[in-house]
């Protein structure tokens, strides 16, 4: 069997990198070619942003099967105005479309208008794995600018724990846009982060998940109020990491709940990447009739 997936893992860390890293190592462990070009028997969309329109019509008039991952609305203004129309026309021509949680696909199935299945993502475990913590520390963490992260309601979060004296430290990992010194966050130290002066260490952006895990395992608690935020892999690597998740506001959106209440019915196997796996493997197997 050869899938073909229409993008390469070309950052360790962020979304459908991870994904896309994971999943490749758990189907080439089953004997599975994972290609990038030339021939294939599986055409794997990670997104409807990650493939051209010509590509998907070539797959399917040479009789190739296609299935599409969808985790979210994507977003046009980042994709030259056409995400929302590759998603509805992906959606259409795909054999398969999978959703990366109930939540995704009541939300998204309006746009793609079909009824397809859900597939939680999994986690390496071989790298994210309980630690010893360092008592009252807590971690932010966000692999992109985009404010559904909610930093502003993390920050009010961790200063409420301090101000209580619950907490001692915030470690603070991601991209973030210039417009945060607006608010006094200027991780380039030329401001203090806040009234209080609160401690807090910012790391950057860090692009290697062993030196990720290493992060979460050292921490208690997880600050995550992502909004509408279809499957985080952030929240699922940092349950595999033992960290207490406070999800605010934000966090009571999205496919959160879904992880938070998976995790606790099926305890730690449901977060591994071979559970994820295996189900990914099973539709493509059905997809060839192997």
């Amino acid at each position: 069997m050869r899938i073909k997936f229409s993008t390469k893992p070309d950052y360790a860390i962020g979304g459908g990198f991870t994904f896309v890293r994971n999943l490749i190592k758990y189907l080439e462990r089953q004997g599975v070619s994972c290609v990038f070009e030339g021939d294939y028997d599986v055409y794997f969309l990670i997104g409807p942003t990650t493939a051209q329109r010509e590509d998907v019509k070539q797959a399917v008039s040479q009789g190739k099967k296609v299935v599409l991952r969808v985790d979210n609305i994507p977003e046009d203004y980042r994709n030259r105005g056409t995400a929302i129309s590759r998603l509805k026309d992906f959606s259409e021509m795909a054999d398969v479309v999978v959703y990366q949680s109930g939540w995704a696909k009541q939300y998204v199935m309006g746009l793609t208008g079909v009824d397809g299945v859900v597939i939680y993502n999994g986690v390496d475990k071989d790298i994210f794995k309980p630690g010893k913590k360092i008592k009252k520390t807590y971690l932010y963490v966000r692999s992109s600018t985009n404010e559904s992260k909610r930093w502003q309601e993390a920050k009010y979060i961790y200063r409420q724990k301090w101000l209580k004296g619950e907490a001692d430290m915030l470690t603070i990992v991601g991209n973030f846009a210039d417009y945060t010194r607006m608010y006094g966050d200027d991780f380039f130290k030329r401001y203090k982060m806040g009234m209080f002066d609160e401690p807090y260490e910012y790391l950057g952006q860090i692009e290697d998940p062993l030196e990720m895990a290493e992060i979460l395992k050292t921490h208690e608690y997880l600050i995550a109020p992502f909004y509408n935020d279809a499957m985080s892999n952030t929240i699922c690597e940092g349950l595999a990491c033992n960290c207490k998740i406070i999800t605010g506001t934000g966090g009571k959106s999205g496919g959160t709940i879904e992880i938070l209440g998976n995790f606790k019915e099926k305890g730690i196997d449901w977060l591994d990447m071979n559970r994820c796996g295996e189900e990914y493997l099973g539709i493509f197997k059905l997809l060839i009739n192997e």
